[in-house]
């Protein structure tokens, strides 16, 4: 069974509005719409994360559909296919620049233009799924679109690139596997120095230690505190840049 995952922030309604016009054009085939994957408001910076890590964990013949665009141009609205066959559909904002940069781009569309309209993720973007999943070849959808005219990734080294319900900051940031229990770091947020210990897991420390750790995802540094909130502690927001120094 073919999977769908959308990625927004539209949270409300709109993300049932998503699934049914996407049910609609589909027809009697078989697939699952999985929950959707709320991204911080108008962030490319978290749904370009958000889309390689859902890439990284789910099937080949997945569908990403990634609805975010805090854009003031019009972006194009494109379709593709990487090398690893997972398809990838959304405005051209930058959101797919992790994802082809790790798995490289088969085949890209950009979805035939009839124009502007309020929601494009219903009106546009939803219809080309369904479309898709009824059968419809990526090339009939829309006219080639060229793999470097991809929006570019927005993240840098050391950029916050998600947080979690718990408070846990994941970086754009790797490293040394040989590192050992016990290692001090410097941890520069926003202009203001804070000192976190290097523990692999970080629950074995006390409550309300700052712990810097190997997190579950893409080999990335995260931040935390021990049973506790550390966004709570720390003013730190997705797309923040947070150096790293070895004290």
């Amino acid at each position: 069974m073919r999977k769908v995952v959308v990625i927004s922030d539209c949270t409300d309604v709109a993300f049932l509005e998503m699934r049914g016009v996407i049910s609609k054009y589909a027809g009697d085939v078989e697939y699952q719409i999985e929950p959707l994957v709320k991204v911080d408001n108008f962030s490319i910076v978290n749904t370009e994360f958000l889309v390689r890590l859902i890439a990284e964990n789910y099937p080949e013949g997945t569908i990403i559909m990634a609805i975010v665009n805090p854009e003031i141009d019009r972006p194009e609205r494109i379709i593709g296919r990487t090398k690893n066959n997972i398809i990838f559909e959304g405005p051209n904002t930058g959101a797919f620049a992790w994802l082809v940069e790790d798995f490289g781009v088969e085949e890209l569309y950009e979805i035939f233009d009839n124009g502007f309209v309020p929601f494009g993720g219903k009106y546009v973007h939803s219809p080309t799924v369904g479309n898709y999943l009824s059968g419809m070849h990526l090339n009939e959808l829309g006219e080639i679109f060229p793999a470097e005219s991809l929006r570019p990734s927005k993240i840098v080294k050391g950029t916050v690139v998600h947080i979690d319900n718990f408070g846990n900051v994941k970086l754009n940031y790797k490293l040394d596997k040989s590192l050992t229990d016990g290692i001090k770091f410097n941890v520069r947020i926003n202009g203001i120095d804070h000192e976190f210990l290097y523990w692999r897991r970080m629950m074995e420390r006390n409550d309300g230690e700052l712990i810097i750790y190997p997190g579950s995802s893409l080999g990335l540094v995260e931040l935390g505190m021990v049973r506790g909130k550390l966004t709570d502690m720390i003013p730190i927001q997705i797309g923040d840049s947070v150096l790293i120094e070895e004290i």
